[in-house]
């Protein structure tokens, strides 16, 4: 079966700029993530993977 464009949504932002929102999250708090901030990351990591998944082509 081959995947449709909506298994694979084109992500809004590139790996670059949300690997910079990580960084910079961890910097800011020192490597030590409040409640607030876990959430944010977690976020974070969804969007990542999202964007991954995303810049993954299909063999053929």
């Amino acid at each position: 079966m081959n995947p449709t464009p909506h298994d694979h949504p084109v992500p809004e932002r590139s790996l670059a700029e949300i690997n910079a929102d990580i960084r910079c999250l961890f910097a800011r708090a020192e490597g030590r993530l409040s409640d607030a901030e876990r959430i944010r990351h977690a976020v974070l990591l969804g969007e990542w993977a999202s964007a991954i998944r995303a810049s993954v082509v299909p063999a053929a």
